[in-house]
């Protein structure tokens, strides 16, 4: 298995600088940070949510329909969108549809919030 890139490391180790600097903070500018943090994964979680419903459920639909992404199951699907589209680069299939580099970097720090290293 290949080991995450930088690029990939970089978002986990900015909330890890920012948890660790919290910390410092009083309750109330700490309860703050943690609100931006939850608020932060809920649009990403939206974000990545459209991507895949526009990039792969289209193919989805049609060569495997019980692996459809909806709002309630991606989380639970993230390891499998990881290995799938960052490790072994199986997805998105084909020459039509592609992710540009911005939906690349939204899935990977949605990845990130999802608890995945």
């Amino acid at each position: 298995m290949k080991e995450p890139s930088f690029k990939m490391l970089l978002p986990g180790l900015i909330v890890a600088i920012l948890i660790l600097n919290s910390s410092d903070l009083n309750s109330s500018q700490s309860a703050s940070v943690s609100l931006g943090w939850n608020s932060y994964k809920t649009q990403l979680s939206k974000e990545a949510l459209t991507i895949l419903e526009t990039k792969c459920n289209v193919c989805h639909r049609r060569q495997n329909p019980l692996m459809i992404f909806k709002e309630k199951n991606i989380a639970k699907r993230a390891p499998k969108i990881y290995k799938q589209v960052f490790l072994e680069k199986r997805m998105p299939k084909g020459d039509e549809i592609r992710l540009s580099q911005e939906e690349y970097r939204t899935l990977e720090k949605w990845l990130f919030t999802q608890k995945l290293f």
